[in-house]
């Protein structure tokens, strides 16, 4: 399952996380410098001395396969140097340098599980329009095309959306009864700036995933009455 995970994980590390339109991992020695302590001492003093060069241009991918290269031959030369009589604590520290590669793809790419989320009920932050309880921002639906360009420090705030709601009613103090029944039918989130997030979620989420609802059940009735005749 790991190796599978990796498979996947470490194109998307090399191109998202090393270079330094991404994370920046590898693109500065300040950057690199404390992945380069998690390597054992031999290795990281030949990668150190090679990227140290100031004829080394290397790109973060090329770095990230040279450590690799690096890796792979200690390993082979430590095998050759303990053979088959190397102590338990020699295999733990060789197992160790040989899931290096494995355990800093996770770190940075793996999908991580807060266990607060799932064990205290006070955090419902996967659930649409709840409140954080510390911030008072709504938890707000997204579109896959806005994801990109959405600012988590945007979003409305709980007494952001009281404050438009007051200036609503303010501003249509002066309309006619008829106006003002009509206005009444409104439900709030039409008169804030939750609109731009509540209408999206309706028309993309909440009336498509009505529609199967009925077309189950419509097709449920039509083959109960396929089989007991009564059409």
């Amino acid at each position: 399952m790991l190796q599978r995970a990796y498979d996947v994980l470490e194109p998307l590390f090399i191109e998202q996380v090393l270079p330094s339109k991404g994370h920046g991992l590898l693109a500065s020695p300040e950057q690199w410098n404390p992945l380069l302590e998690t390597l054992p001492e031999a290795v990281r003093e030949k990668v150190t001395k090679e990227w140290s060069n100031p004829k080394c241009n290397s790109t973060p991918a090329e770095k990230w396969e040279g450590i690799l290269t690096h890796i792979s031959a200690y390993l082979n030369g430590t095998k050759k140097a303990t053979g088959k009589t190397a102590k338990i604590g020699e295999n733990k520290e060789r197992e160790k340098i040989e899931q290096w590669k494995y355990q800093t793809v996770f770190r940075y790419t793996y999908p991580r599980l807060d266990i607060n989320v799932s064990k205290m009920r006070n955090h419902l932050l996967k659930s649409p329009f709840c409140v954080h309880p510390k911030t008072g921002r709504v938890c707000v639906p997204i579109q896959a095309e806005d994801i990109d360009s959405f600012d988590p420090f945007v979003v409305p705030t709980l007494g952001q959306l009281m404050q438009e709601l007051d200036d609503f009613e303010r501003k249509h103090q002066g309309d006619h009864e008829s106006e003002k029944q009509i206005r009444s039918s409104l439900p709030n989130w039409k008169k804030t700036s939750l609109k731009g997030y509540f209408e999206p979620f309706v028309k993309k989420f909440l009336d498509p995933l009505q529609k199967g609802i009925r077309s189950q059940e419509r097709d449920a009735v039509e083959r109960e009455a396929a089989m007991t005749g009564d059409f």
